[in-house]
């Protein structure tokens, strides 16, 4: 199969900013360590706060290795204490056809 497209979508606990630093580490991690892409990460915000991250992982087995990798883990563990994930269709404006959100950053 190969490549794959993910979606993520988080609640912060407190500050946006704080979970923005925090999501550009993680993507810089994942790379760093082949799991995904070198593809820009857009991130969206919607009008409830809450985030969409939409990435590339590198390959079909990529996101079980990512699960296995220490350094992910470190700060995957980190990033539960700065937000919530949720399910993208539980996101503010995600209950109609072609949904959209203003994006705020590439990762």
């Amino acid at each position: 199969m190969g490549r794959e497209l993910a979606i993520a979508a988080y609640r912060p606990k407190r500050s946006t900013d704080e979970l923005l630093r925090l999501l550009g580490e993680d993507l810089a991690t994942l790379r760093r360590r082949g799991h995904v892409t070198d593809r820009p990460a857009p991130v969206a915000c919607t009008q409830n706060g809450e985030l969409l991250v939409a990435l590339e992982w590198s390959s079909e087995h990529a996101v079980a290795d990512a699960h296995a990798d220490p350094e992910v883990l470190a700060v995957w563990e980190r990033k539960t204490l700065v937000a919530d994930y949720i399910a993208p269709d539980a996101l503010a404006g995600a209950n109609i056809p072609f949904a959209r959100w203003p994006v705020v950053t590439d990762l």
